[in-house]
């Protein structure tokens, strides 16, 4: 029998759960990008479009929000690969997307992925290193492909941040 399957049906549906928890929330960020930069804009007297003109980080802020949908989108496969029993490529991927909210400088998805990784490795029982271990011999950069994008696209934003800020 698998891995997964052997897990206790309760366990693996408050796991799901989590996941569900993190893609809704991750989904959520660009709108509410959009209402803080709305409130901005009224707040300096401007248009939007002005605001995201006259002001780079502002630009930055809305990218940022933008990178967050795509990883709720690649969770839907990485909870696909758990139910494949392929676990290690969830936990990878995690690690990559803790990696680029962390470049992102997004302090509560840094907590909420390194939650969910904890989670993740509770329940199957699996430790960071093994997982690393089993991908690199399995085809790595294709189980990282989707989260790669995701930390380029990070180390871009933290790259423009920089310049704005010198």
């Amino acid at each position: 029998m698998s891995k997964a399957k052997l897990i206790q049906k309760s366990t693996i549906s408050s796991l799901n759960k989590y996941y569900t928890i993190t893609k809704i929330l991750l989904t959520i960020t660009p709108f509410v990008a959009l209402m803080y930069l709305s409130m901005q804009s009224i707040k300096i007297g401007t248009s939007f479009m002005d605001l995201i003109r006259l002001e780079p980080r502002f630009n930055i802020l809305f990218l940022v929000s933008m990178i967050n949908p795509f990883i709720a989108y690649l969770l839907i496969f990485i909870q696909r690969k758990i139910e494949e029993d392929d676990i290690s490529y969830a936990v990878v991927n995690i690690v990559i997307f803790i990696l680029s909210e962390i470049l992102l400088q997004n302090i509560l998805y840094v907590a909420l992925f390194v939650f969910l990784l904890y989670k993740t490795l509770k329940t199957y029982n699996i430790t960071i290193k093994d997982s690393f271990k089993d991908k690199f011999k399995n085809k790595f950069l294709m189980t990282i492909s989707g989260s790669l994008v995701v930390f380029g696209l990070a180390c871009i934003c933290l790259f423009a941040t920089i310049r704005i800020n010198m």
